[in-house]
């Protein structure tokens, strides 16, 4: 839904980039080793586009490369 109709009901009513939020920041957790430790773990957070229309939401992560990179680097593979 990063573009400007939604998939749901074909709204162009989006309100984009919204943050998601918790407590603090619902974001992705991604530990860059197995053995980790609290330095090496990344939160990526996550943005939400919400059709104003039907509710419809979808969440992304603004930083994807950066993201795969320390997937990568969790999986040994970097």
């Amino acid at each position: 839904m990063t573009k400007e109709t939604c998939p749901n009901c074909s709204s162009t009513r989006i309100i984009p980039n919204a943050d998601a939020v918790e407590t603090n920041n619902l974001s992705i957790r991604i530990y860059e080793r197995p053995d980790v430790t609290l330095r090496q773990v990344r939160h990526f957070p996550l943005k939400a586009w919400v059709c104003a229309e039907c509710g419809f939401t979808q969440l992304y992560v603004n930083q994807p490369d950066e993201l795969a990179a320390s997937y990568r680097r969790y999986l040994g593979r970097d």
